[in-house]
């Protein structure tokens, strides 16, 4: 416990040293060819602190580790979780790391039959490398295909707040812009009002333009959408499979941290950038639905519904927390 405590209060100074250096690729722990996974491996065992992990998470591996072949990167962004901070953030860095960026404009479906999937492959695996491909979409096994794995990041949110931002942005969109993913019947319809007409289970559905984010981490297969306990479960697989960073957006700043670390090719300086200009647009996009929020009968009902939605977010938040302890432990070293 003591080496923990200490670990956070050394990797707490390096975070704040990181705000107030100028942004050079000098001032990075790692160049931009060398991911932390590299300096792991020539470094002492007895150096690397073992964290425990009651639930499986890292098997017993390192976090630090790239899943995939570094040439590419994908985020399947899960909507209404910062996704639109990242696509700035993500778009600056392509221009000055100098790497590929597909910003697809496409928002549904997320559900993609198998040709477009090898379409998705094909595609990725033809773009001129290094190369960042970010869609709304669900995950896509690439060994399926036969071809390169890529490096995987993604960004979850607390499944109430996601609900939320998700039905009123759904309708907001709908009302403005003549874009209708759901049943407009209940267009003007709050989610309170949603929740005591039906019930909580269907207002967190697409029928009522809510993204349910299990199967953005199960994949295309038709259960991942109809089953939760397979969902659940093989989501779980998945990020323990093929995920390098799955960060929350409760703590944005710190999953940052970890992709600059971990993934500096791509991801070097990006927390400065945050700092400077992310953190603005992501503040003016925040304040739409703050005078939407539901009561607190409507958060209970709502969070029973999402049980299986909880499960998987507080899955990934333990592994991120895990990993992110990582990283302040090697910068300790």
């Amino acid at each position: 416990m003591d080496l923990l405590l200490c670990t956070y209060l050394i990797g707490s100074l390096l975070l704040l040293h990181a705000l107030l250096v100028t942004g050079t690729s000098d001032s990075h722990m790692f160049d931009n060819n060398t991911s932390a996974l590299n300096i792991i491996l020539h470094s002492k065992p007895s150096s690397i602190f073992v964290y425990t992990d009651n639930d499986n998470l890292t098997r017993g591996l390192s976090l630090l580790a790239l899943k995939g072949y570094p040439k590419n990167v994908v985020y399947n962004r899960v909507p209404k979780s910062a996704s639109t901070t990242l696509r700035y953030l993500f778009r600056d860095q392509a221009a000055s790391r100098g790497f590929t960026i597909f910003n697809k404009e496409i928002y549904v479906p997320f559900l993609l039959s198998v040709d477009i999937q090898r379409e998705v492959a094909s595609e990725l695996e033809s773009a001129k490398a290094p190369a960042l491909y970010e869609r709304h979409m669900y995950f896509i096994n690439f060994d399926d295909f036969q071809k390169p794995q890529p490096i995987y990041i993604n960004v979850v949110r607390d499944p109430i707040q996601q609900v939320i931002s998700a039905y009123y942005y759904s309708r907001e969109t709908c009302i403005n812009e003549q874009r209708c993913y759901f049943n407009t019947t209940f267009v003007n319809e709050t989610l309170d009002e949603c929740v005591r007409s039906r019930s909580a289970s269907e207002c967190v559905s697409a029928s009522q333009g809510v993204s349910p984010i299990l199967p953005f981490f199960c994949g295309n297969l038709v259960a991942c959408e109809e089953n939760k306990t397979f969902a659940l479960q093989k989501a779980k697989q998945n990020i323990i499979d093929y995920y390098t960073v799955i960060g929350i957006v409760e703590e944005l700043y710190n999953f940052l941290f970890v992709l600059e670390h971990i993934i500096p090719k791509y991801f070097a300086n990006i927390c400065q950038t945050y700092m400077s200009n992310g953190m603005r647009k992501e503040n003016v996009r925040s304040k739409k639905t703050k005078n939407n929020e539901p009561s607190e009968t409507t958060k209970t009902l709502l969070r029973a519904a999402l049980a299986d939605e909880y499960d998987l977010y507080e899955f990934i938040k333990r592994r991120f927390n895990i990993q992110f302890q990582q990283v302040l432990q090697y910068l300790a070293i």
